[in-house]
Formats: structure tokens, sequence, C-alpha cells
């Protein structure tokens, strides 16, 4: 009988041991994957069509591509906050802003963090775009990228992203942006490398009513990756957005409210690994 119950009780702190494990592994995988800076946004239009946003132009453009920001001609402000459902307390802020230059460009800002008290991701971007023709753009972004990992210490690196933007005609754009394209090492004594994402897509947008937009995504570590979103103005105070993401499989939707320069928006992700992730947002256009 002894030792059935030792058994037993064995059997649980093994459990508990390999629970504990499995989560801090995947906790760890999701900050390792997030260690380049690569954030994805949460909210608007960049979280909604399956985490894209190469091509389409917005308040979202100092995080999806830099070079949309030469079209802006409005200062702007946003505030984001998603719980990944990864792991308990491991949530996602993300804020950016936008200013046009009385000499020419557009100035912009991001600020991040991913994780909880002993996994965590922050990262500050400037970035700066310039309208080359009335079609044209591009823009780029200096990242300082730390990482804090507890019993390890925090670790701080630097890269930068390049992006173009055109207008093919009144109603499509196309786009492409490469973060990181030199390769620079997160870890010079490991070796590891903030990995390197090339992503190109087109967006397809009439009246201001009603767009449509895919692209795809190329990081160097992973396979090639495709996503699309469709966005539908329901009147001038509510909007409509789903998308889809191919890798990791995704499906997104969400809903906003417009009042004046004011939006507030609450988005949905679902995947089958991670379940249901709630997005709030909320951004104001002067």
């Amino acid at each position: 009988m002894h030792h059935f119950f030792c058994l037993i009780l064995s059997s649980v702190i093994m459990h508990s041991l390999l629970r504990k494990m499995l989560l801090l592994a995947l906790v760890a995988s999701a900050v390792s994957a997030r260690a380049s800076g690569e954030f994805r946004a949460v909210g608007t239009r960049f979280m909604v069509p399956g985490l894209g946003g190469v091509s389409t132009i917005g308040i979202f453009n100092p995080v999806s591509n830099q070079a949309g920001m030469a079209f802006q001609e409005d200062a702007a402000v946003s505030l984001y906050y998603a719980n990944t459902s990864i792991a308990a307390g491991v949530n996602n802020f993300q804020a950016m802003g936008m200013l046009p230059m009385k000499k020419g460009g557009v100035l912009g800002i991001s600020l991040s963090y991913f994780g909880y008290n002993l996994f965590n991701d922050k990262k500050a971007g400037l970035s700066y775009a310039l309208k080359l023709a009335d079609f044209v753009s591009i823009g780029a972004q200096l990242d300082i990228i730390n990482t804090s990992i507890a019993g390890y210490g925090s670790r701080t690196s630097a890269t930068f992203q390049l992006g173009t933007l055109f207008k093919v005609t009144d109603n499509i754009n196309l786009g492409a942006h490469v973060y990181n394209p030199l390769r620079i090492k997160l870890n010079s004594e490991t070796g590891e490398r903030i990995p390197t994402v090339f992503r190109v897509g087109a967006t397809y947008h009439r009246n201001d009513k009603f767009w449509i937009t895919a692209e795809l995504e190329q990081d160097l570590d992973f396979p090639l990756a495709f996503r699309a979103g469709i966005d539908y103005k329901v009147n001038d105070f509510l909007f409509l957005r789903a998308g889809v993401l191919s890798l990791p499989l995704a499906g997104t939707a969400g809903a906003g409210l417009v009042f004046g320069g004011f939006r507030m928006e609450i988005t949905g992700a679902w995947q089958p690994v991670t379940g249901f992730s709630p997005h709030i947002g909320m951004s104001y256009v002067f």
C-alpha cells in the first residue's frame, strides 16, 4: 500500500512538472520567435487580414510598412492590446504614431512589449517615410530590441527594416518590405540571428468603403506564408473586417466604431494551437 501511494504521488508530481516544463517551453518558444522585434500588431487592419498590411495605407504603417506613412497627411496615435492565450499572463502591447513633417516626409514611432515577468521582449522603432512621386514612396525604420529571460539576464540588439509602396492605379497598391536584410545576429555568443523576413502584397480598394488585400511572407527560417483580408465600411460609424493566415493556420475577424477622429476596435483571432485571442485598440487621427 505504501508503494502504491508513493507511485500515485510520484505520478502527480511528474505530471505537474511536465505541465510546467511544457508551459515554459511554449512561452520561451514564443519569445524566441519574437525576439527579433518582428512583433505582430494587434487591432486595426494590420491584425485582422491575417497579420498583413504591407500594401495598405493607414495608421498602422509604422509597424506594417513604413513607406505607407508618406501618403498620410494627418498625425495619428494608436494603442493596442492583445491577450495571446499562449499562457496565463502573457500579453502583447503595442503603441505607434506618425507625424507629417513641414519640410517633407513623415516621422513615425512604434513601441512594443510581449511576454510577462519571466520572459519578455521590448522593441522601440523610429521610422521615416518619403514620397518620391505621387505614386511611389519609400520608408525605413531603426529598431532597438531588448529580450529578458529570468535567470539568464537580458540582451539588447539593433536592426533595421526597409519598405516601398506603389500606387499602380487609383484603386490598386503594391507593397514590398524587408526586415533585418543584413541578417544581424541577436546573440553573438550563440550565433542566433534576428529573423530576416521578406513580404510582398497587393491591395484593391474602392471609394474608401471596401478593400481586399493579399500578401506573401518569406521568413528565411520558415516556409512561405500567405495571408488575405477584407475590410468593409458599413457607414460613417461602423466597419467590419475578416482575414486568414496560412502559417500558422489562423482566422481573424473584427469590428470597429468611428467617432470623428477617434476609433475603437475589437478583434478576435483563432488558431488550433493557442485557441482564441481577443484584441482591442484605440486610435486618434488629428
